[in-house]
């Protein structure tokens, strides 16, 4: 089998804004598309059934797990044909196991939840017409979920290669099936029978299977022996686990919030559904980084170019501070319009007004408690990174919002921006750490080591062979990487060595300094055809030698491979 075309090429931009704005978009544009067809979705049902739209957001919980398990996999596959990628490894056994790792997922997935649907369905609802609605949709969705695996699988794959396009046509076709087909198979048209909210629930199924299609060219590898599966398997859950966990956790406490909102009312229920359906939609451009920055971050990490890797971190929050200021505004200044899109009953306005304005202020804050897990996940970092996604979902979010839930239901939406101010902090922490161990082994992140924006030195010292190996030493001794090339100087004709040191910007004058001390010039007497006399004995000639002729000068480009 063909290996996979390494389309990383981009990745060596010298620019990380430039390899941001190469990537991102076309993930973007297909969060958007996914993010405008699950509204669309529930702007159809709700002018179906109240109950419908209900039964959408209980059921929503089931389809992130699905999501988990999908793309955390897929994300595992990703992380891990990066680094093959960066090194000159072959991928397609990576690539394959996905695969076959995406039909066992499946497998499991639909039977276990067909199974548990409607024991789970009755702890979210208590009006028996959205409990069957949703026993009906999930029970669809679940069981027709194979083309959400393959596709989490296959999408990562091209991503890996760093073709962003097709995944990017995938979810654009994949939406605009699902959008189509919506009002067709609830409503009815023609020949077609109104299916109602089954009818939802089929469409989405189809354009799952239309995105999975799409990227099955270049994306599908057949799964390798059971040998050479088995280390490929270890290889992807040990860095995809971080994602799956931290997606399942994001179904655990919406579930958890469901719930503790169902002793108010089904409406409470509803809201929490609506904000996460246009959540999704505000945080296209966070979750269009996060999905970019994986690939980036790993290539980056494997090249040991770990300024680099700073660098990605901070201007792809930045960048995504920026967009999320928008959703903020948005939810601040027109909640109502936003949720009369899909229901018009007072009591949903009353409360979606309420937790808007307060979840609003949140979405500033979460880039940061978003973008360390993924970050962390990139550079292999396991435990940081699932220790940031417990500290979100786990430790924060759920027992605050139980917490609020007793003073009321207007308080319980201050769990939010707490939560994400809280995991936040801690995410800084340990990224701080993080840089300094990395410091500490001598791997000082530079403010950048890429092509054409070096911050990189390369000193050319000519030493006189006496003193090269004190300098050496002393060199060594302060974490200073050197190559040494024996030379002959002019005058003399004397044995000297030239010193070839690499450097950060910041530390050439500690490299001098260390020069110094080390060199010394003094006098040393030489043969002289000077005699006194016709046959006077020479007269006694002195020069000085030793010290040193220090050159500095730019480094363009500086790479580790």
């Amino acid at each position: 089998m063909r290996q996979p075309a390494a389309g990383t090429a981009v990745f060596e931009e010298k620019s990380v804004w430039k390899v941001l704005m190469k990537i991102a978009p076309p993930v973007m544009l297909a969060q958007l598309i996914q993010a405008l067809y699950n509204i669309v979705d529930s702007f159809f049902v709700g002018k179906y059934s109240g109950d419908g739209l209900t039964a959408l957001s209980i059921i929503f919980p089931v389809q992130l797990v699905i999501t988990a398990i999908a793309v955390g996999t897929g994300v595992g596959v990703n992380t891990q044909m990066s680094r093959q990628y960066a090194r000159g490894e072959k991928v397609e056994e990576t690539a394959g196991t996905g695969t076959a790792l995406a039909l066992i997922s499946w497998a499991a997935f639909a039977l276990t939840s067909t199974l548990l649907m409607r024991p789970y369905v009755m702890t979210s609802a208590t009006a028996p017409e959205a409990i069957e609605y949703a026993v009906q949709y999930g029970t669809i969705v679940c069981v027709g979920s194979i083309g959400v695996f393959l596709e989490g699988i296959w999408t990562k794959v091209h991503q890996a290669a760093g073709n962003m396009r097709r995944p990017m046509l995938a979810q654009v076709a994949g939406a605009m099936t699902n959008i189509v087909l919506d009002p067709i198979l609830i409503f009815g048209a023609g020949p077609i029978p109104s299916l109602g909210v089954a009818g939802a629930a089929y469409a989405t199924v189809a354009g799952q299977f239309v995105a999975a299609a799409i990227t099955f060219g270049h994306g599908f590898y057949r799964p390798p022996g059971k040998g050479q599966m088995l280390p490929c398997v270890k290889a992807i859950y040990r860095l995809g686990y971080p994602s799956i966990l931290m997606q399942a956790l994001y179904t655990v406490y919406i579930m958890a919030l469901n719930i503790i909102l169902a002793g108010f009312s089904d409406e409470a229920v509803t809201v929490l559904g609506l904000y996460y359906k246009l959540q999704s939609f505000f945080f296209i451009p966070l979750g269009g980084l996060q999905t970019c920055i994986v690939p980036l971050l790993s290539y980056t990490y494997a090249k040991q170019d770990y300024g680099r890797c700073q660098k990605i971190t901070k201007d792809a929050m930045i960048f995504a501070g920026i967009f999320m200021m928008v959703g903020t505004l948005c939810f601040e200044g027109i909640p109502g319009p936003m949720i009369r899109i899909f229901s018009t009953e007072q009591e949903v306005l009353d409360i979606g007004i309420h937790a808007f304005h307060i979840i609003g202020i949140s979405f500033v804050p979460s880039v940061v408690s978003l973008m360390f897990p993924v970050f962390f996940q990139a550079i292999g970092a396991a435990v940081p990174s699932v220790l940031l996604s417990l500290t979100r979902q786990l430790f924060c979010l759920i027992p605050i919002f139980w917490g609020m839930s007793l003073l009321g239901l207007e308080y319980t939406w201050l769990a939010f921006p707490l939560a994400e101010v809280i995991t936040g902090a801690l995410g800084v922490a340990l990224y701080l750490k993080q840089i300094h161990e990395w410091k500490a082994e001598n791997h000082a992140p530079l403010e950048t080591t890429w092509k054409g924006e070096s911050k990189m030195k390369m000193i050319t010292a000519i030493i006189n062979k006496k003193d090269v190996n004190e300098v050496c030493g002393a060199l060594t001794r302060a974490g200073f990487y050197f190559t040494k090339m024996s030379s002959t100087g002019g005058f003399l004709t004397a044995g000297n060595a030239t010193l070839l040191i690499g450097t950060q910007a910041e530390k050439v004058q500690e490299a001098i300094s260390v020069i110094r001390e080390h060199c010394s010039r003094r006098e040393e007497p030489i043969p002289s055809t000077v005699k006194m006399g016709a046959t006077g004995p020479d007269v006694p000639a002195k020069v000085v030698v030793g010290g040193a002729t220090v050159f500095v000068s730019d480094v363009e480009e500086f790479e580790k491979i």
